[in-house]
């Protein structure tokens, strides 16, 4: 009876030091993380000033609603000057009335591409055919196809209202909302910063100068860089 007694003691004492060694190592765990190098990085990066061009949803230009000329405090439609006034023709020939436009489109240069050679109050299709003032998009298609494409689908120009319709209209901006119809490139914009992934820290990019892969093999792990030589970086 005294050696069970004596056991059961022994074992009470061992169950006693064995949870303060526990908690003890658990301690010294914490305190080895909490300064070791490892030290946490968190994703959330600090918030960053973004273009107006990404969050305001009104439209970069506002389009004529009805085709018409604007002189001093007169307001004139299309067909009442272009009746008798011709169109120029020739590259580089100066515009009397609309010194305004300026003409960058690539290689379209000439005025009757676009718009109706009869009715200068509608755009015209590929066959001859009017397409209506409020189509301006139909007129964009006859070149821009894959572009058209991808705009009838969302996935180009921008969408505003509700993804879901079930919850609301959408409505998609049309080409000239955004673009100058006669100079449609736009100006360059200021990319916004992209996030900060844990999957590719701390090889993400560094400069505008260096693409890291976070999925290539090292070349060399001593120095933690990737090889330029088969010229895959540039």
């Amino acid at each position: 009876m005294a050696m069970v007694r004596n056991m059961a003691i022994f074992l009470s004492a061992l169950r006693k030091w064995a949870s303060l060694w526990v908690s003890v190592m658990f301690i010294g765990i914490a305190v080895v993380l909490a300064n070791g190098p490892q030290r946490y990085a968190s994703p959330v990066t600090d918030a960053v000033a973004t273009s107006e061009v990404i969050t305001d949803t009104t439209a970069v230009r506002t389009p004529l609603s009805r085709a018409e000329f604007q002189f001093g405090r007169f307001s004139l439609r299309c067909n009442e000057c272009h009746r008798s006034l011709p169109i120029p023709y020739v590259e580089g020939k100066s515009w009397t009335n609309h010194s305004n436009i300026r003409m960058a489109h690539g290689i379209n240069k000439r005025c009757l591409n676009c718009h109706h050679p009869a009715n200068r109050e509608a755009f015209v299709d590929d066959d001859g055919n009017e397409i209506p003032w409020d189509q301006p998009q139909a007129v964009c298609s006859k070149c821009h196809g894959p572009v058209y494409r991808d705009w009838e689908n969302g996935a180009h120009g921008r969408s505003n209202g509700y993804w879901d319709q079930t919850r609301g209209t959408q409505v998609r901006l049309k080409c000239i909302q955004c673009h100058d119809p006669h100079s449609p490139r736009f100006p360059q914009l200021a990319s916004t910063p992209g996030p900060h992934s844990l999957r590719v820290h701390p090889h993400a990019r560094t400069s505008h100068d260096e693409f890291r892969n976070p999925l290539r093999i090292k070349d060399n792990l001593k120095t933690n860089q990737y090889s330029n030589s088969r010229g895959e970086n540039k």
